[in-house]
């Protein structure tokens, strides 16, 4: 998996219970996916080992490698309204 220097450095340290398989898992299988204004596109997928929490995975333009990784706590509310998938 190729990752920007941002997420070498900041993601481990802000959200180090984060997994690359996690990462990898929802790249290959998103519930949603959409592409930024700034050409960056967004992953959102569920993490069945952490009670189904919506992670968000953000890809630079070429949509392999991966800039930004987080839980989305909106996301994952909005499914629970059945406002998202």
């Amino acid at each position: 998996m190729e990752t920007t220097e941002y997420f070498d450095n900041v993601v481990p340290r802000k959200h180090p219970d984060i997994q690359l398989e996690w990462i990898a898992r929802i790249l290959n299988h998103p519930v949603k996916q959409e592409t930024q204004a700034d050409g960056r596109i967004v992953y959102w997928g569920n993490v069945p080992e952490k009670e189904g929490r919506a992670l968000r995975v953000i890809t630079l333009e070429d949509g392999k490698t991966v800039h930004n990784a987080f839980f989305d706590r909106n996301f994952y509310r909005r499914q629970r309204r059945g406002e998202e998938p």
